[in-house]
């Protein structure tokens, strides 16, 4: 912390052996439980309940505790979080609900701390996206996933601008360096912010982004519309835009008109048990396709036994190709 708080940290281990500890702990400026106090650091872990790390938990100088949270809360909303209770934290939330409320288009932008886009060797102002649905697309290019999400939302960017369709996308990089970034970028068609990390990681707690690809849609009137975009299109491609929870809500109805059309089992072979048709209601939920490694939401081929999970569409295809199995 940079300030002077009433504030310690205290490091409890879960590395392997003494070497990795002390390796990792050499760059902490706080206290730790020392490696070798193993009974120390499994007490910690059953009352406090850990089931995974990095997990931080926050105390009352009594010992009593006040949040489970803690990196989370710290990700999210950084030295504001200060004390870290439950009352501090309502009031950023408010904060935050405040400001989502008087969102918009260039006053998100700007958060970033720039003043203007680039696209190939030209500045793009942000005035220019006022008026647009723009997907602000959070990736890097040491990402696989994101590489090959790119692939797709470079699909679906073209084919919607081809119709005339008012949808940008802004590239925040994510990349570990600029020389990263402007390799990756040099193949995307769409618009970025300056590479700046300071300024990524500004948009990226705004938006609470945990994990990339994430692809936020800002809509025609600079509010949030989801930050769910890259589902979106993982499940209805092009169909998505304008990414609207009405317009979502009628492409679910027609998938549910459609779903009834499909065998409720079938077995094919490239996996060694029966899928079974599901939908959200009856067992299935968010998962990854295992035979596009895209992500999923509701309807999908299901295998009971092992949980082998793909999306409708992909069914189709598999029926055809043996590379999968369990």
């Amino acid at each position: 912390m940079e300030q002077e708080l009433p504030f310690e940290i205290v490091f409890v281990s879960s590395d392997e052996n003494q070497s990795s500890f002390e390796q990792f702990y050499s760059s902490m400026p706080w206290p730790a439980v020392p490696f070798s106090d193993i009974n120390s650091k499994r007490s910690l872990s059953h009352k406090f309940q850990i089931e995974g790390i990095p997990a931080l938990i926050i105390l009352k100088p009594g010992g009593g505790l006040i949040q489970t949270e803690g990196v989370e809360i710290l990700y999210r909303y950084g030295l504001q979080a200060f004390p870290f209770t439950s009352e501090r934290i309502a009031e950023l939330e408010a904060e935050e609900k405040r400001k989502y409320a008087s969102q918009t288009l260039e006053k998100l932008l700007a958060i970033s701390g720039k003043d203007h886009m680039i696209k190939r060797n030209d500045q793009v102002t942000f005035s220019s996206l006022v008026g647009k649905t723009v997907g602000l697309y959070f990736a890097a290019q040491w990402c696989p996933p994101c590489l090959k999400f790119t692939s797709r939302l470079m699909s679906i960017y073209n084919h919607l601008q081809e119709r005339g369709e008012e949808f940008e996308v802004v590239f925040v990089s994510m990349d570990r360096d600029e020389a990263g970034f402007l390799q990756y970028f040099s193949g995307m068609p769409w618009l970025a912010l300056p590479y700046g990390e300071e300024s990524s990681k500004a948009l990226a707690r705004y938006f609470d982004i945990q994990e990339i690809p994430m692809l936020v849609i800002i809509g025609p009137d600079g509010k949030t519309v989801t930050k769910g975009g890259r589902n979106l299109i993982n499940l209805h491609m092009e169909m998505a835009y304008p990414f609207t929870e009405a317009h979502i809500r009628l492409l679910q109805e027609k998938m549910d008109e459609e779903a009834q059309r499909y065998p409720t089992s079938f077995k094919h072979d490239g996996h060694r048990h029966v899928l079974n048709l599901v939908s959200e209601k009856s067992g299935g939920g968010p998962y990854i396709c295992c035979a596009c490694d895209e992500q999923g939401l509701g309807w999908a081929y299901q295998c009971l036994a092992c949980g082998y999970e793909i999306h409708l569409k992909c069914g189709r295809e598999v029926k055809e190709d043996t590379g999968g199995r369990c």
